[in-house]
C-alpha cells in the first residue's frame, strides 16, 4: 500500500491532486483542516489529506486500521507515508546528566505552552473578528494593532464597520488618524479643581506622580499647591512625599483616619488653591481594604479622582484593577511607566474598557521632567511606535 499526504489551501485543490497522482482508486484515510488565524496570516496550507493506493480493494477492517494509522500520523505530526524511524542504536546508549535533561524538558514544555497559548489567542481572534461574510478582512490593520498590544476585545470594537484605507501605503497615517479618535484626553488638572486624589494598585508610582503634578502646577500654572498623604503604611512613603514638599516649599499634611483626612483638607484650603492627595496602593483583590480606602478618599471630598495604572502591567491585572477601583468613581486616568512598556496599545485598551480619558502619562522617574500632559496625537504616536522604530520619549512627543 502507498500512503501519501497532500496539502493545499482548499479541499477541492487537494482532492484534484489526489486524483491526478493516485488515480480514482485512491482511498481517503484522513482529512485535517486548519482553522486558526496563524496559517492564514502566514499563507500556510490549510488542508491536509492522507490518501492510500492499494493493489487490491481494501477490506473494512484494513480500511479501519489504515484510518487509525493515519490518525496516529496526524497526532505525531508526520506528514509523509513513512512511519517514524527508531533512533540509531548508539543514540539510546548516550547518557545525559539529570540537570541537562531537566533543562531540555523544561524548555520543551515552555515552548509548547507558549505555542499553545498563541494558537488559542489567534483562534479567538479569528472567532471574534471573522465570523462575518466580509471577503476582505482587514488583515493589515488588525496585524498592526495586534503587534502594538491592542487586545482582542478592543480590536473588535475598533475595526467593526470602519472604512479601511484603499491604499496599503496609507496604512500608518490611517491608523494614526483612527487612534486619535479613540484616545480622549483632559489636558491635566482642571483650573477649577480644588482637590484631586490619586488611587491605584501598589507599585504604580502614585507618590512620584503626585510630586510631578505638584511641581508642574506650581511652576507652570503658578498655583498654590498643598500635599496630603494617607499612605502611612508603606515604609518611607510619608518621608518621600514630605521631602518633595520641603524641596518645593509646599504645605504638607498627614492623615490616617477619615476624620483626620477631612480636617487636613480643610486646613490645606486655607493656604492653597489646589490640594493633591496621595493614597496607599491597594491590591484589587482586597475588597475590604479598598472599602476602607474609599472612606478616606470620600472624606477629602475630591473634585477629581485619578485612577493610576502602569502601562507595562499585565492585561488581566489592569482589567481587574479597573473593575475594582470603579468604586472610587474615577474621572480620568494617569498612565505611568509608559517608557517601560513594550506594547503601548494598552492605552487604547484602558480608554475603551474603562471609558475614561487620559489626564497624564509618565515616562520616567525624574521630577518634574518625566510628566506629560498628552494630546490625542501624541498618544496615537506612542501606540504605533513599535511599528516604526523604538522612539525616545522626546522623539515621540515632539520635544526633541
Amino acid at each position: 500500500m502507498i500512503v501519501r499526504c497532500f496539502e493545499g489551501r482548499s479541499m477541492s485543490e487537494v482532492m484534484e491532486r489526489v486524483r491526478r497522482e493516485l488515480g480514482d482508486d485512491a482511498v481517503i484515510l484522513h482529512t485535517q483542516q486548519r482553522k486558526g488565524f496563524w496559517p492564514w496570516l502566514r499563507r500556510l496550507p490549510s488542508v491536509r489529506v492522507w490518501a492510500a493506493l492499494s493493489a487490491r480493494p481494501m477490506t473494512p477492517s484494513e480500511n479501519g486500521d489504515a484510518g487509525r494509522k493515519a490518525a496516529a500520523l496526524t497526532v505525531t505530526g508526520q506528514s509523509g507515508s513513512e512511519a517514524p524511524q527508531p533512533p540509531a542504536k548508539g543514540a539510546s546508549q548516550r547518557r545525559r546528566s539529570p540537570r541537562a535533561k531537566g533543562k531540555t524538558v523544561a524548555n520543551s514544555n515552555a515552548l509548547a505552552e507558549l505555542s499553545l497559548r498563541m494558537e488559542r489567542q489567534l483562534q479567538l481572534l479569528t472567532a471574534t473578528l471573522w465570523q462575518r461574510e466580509a471577503a476582505a478582512a482587514p488583515i493589515g490593520v488588525l496585524s498592526a494593532l495586534w503587534q502594538c498590544g491592542v487586545d482582542l476585545e478592543t480590536l473588535q470594537s475598533l475595526c467593526d464597520g470602519v472604512q479601511l484605507p484603499s491604499d496599503e501605503n496609507d496604512l500608518m497615517s490611517w491608523l494614526h488618524e483612527m487612534l486619535r479618535n479613540y484616545l480622549p484626553v483632559t489636558g491635566g488638572v482642571s483650573p477649577t479643581t480644588k482637590t484631586a486624589v490619586l488611587v491605584g494598585p501598589t507599585g504604580v508610582g502614585k507618590t512620584t506622580t503626585v510630586a510631578k503634578i505638584a511641581a508642574h502646577q506650581l511652576m507652570q500654572r503658578r498655583r498654590r499647591v498643598a500635599l496630603v498623604t494617607v499612605d502611612v503604611f508603606r515604609i518611607g512613603a510619608v518621608q518621600q512625599l514630605e521631602t518633595y514638599a520641603r524641596l518645593m516649599g509646599l504645605p504638607f499634611f498627614v492623615a490616617t483616619l477619615p476624620d483626620e483626612a477631612e480636617r487636613c483638607v480643610l486646613q490645606a484650603r486655607q493656604v492653597a488653591d489646589l490640594i493633591l492627595v496621595d493614597t496607599i496602593g491597594r491590591s484589587p483583590k482586597q475588597t475590604e481594604q479598598l472599602t476602607a480606602l474609599w472612606e478616606l478618599v470620600a472624606a477629602t471630598n475630591p473634585d477629581e479622582v485619578y485612577l493610576t495604572l502602569p502601562a507595562n502591567g499585565n492585561p488581566a491585572d489592569l482589567a481587574l484593577a479597573g473593575e475594582q477601583f470603579a468604586i472610587f468613581c474615577p474621572t480620568s486616568l494617569i498612565v505611568t511607566k509608559l517608557d517601560e512598556a513594550t506594547q503601548p496599545g494598552v492605552l487604547v485598551n484602558l480608554t475603551r474598557r474603562l471609558r475614561l480619558p487620559i489626564a497624564y502619562i509618565t515616562v520616567g522617574q525624574n521630577v518634574p521632567d518625566d510628566l506629560e500632559i498628552p494630546t490625542s496625537d501624541r498618544l496615537a504616536t506612542w501606540v504605533l511606535a513599535p511599528l516604526t522604530k523604538r522612539l525616545t520619549p522626546a522623539e515621540v512627543t515632539g520635544d526633541a
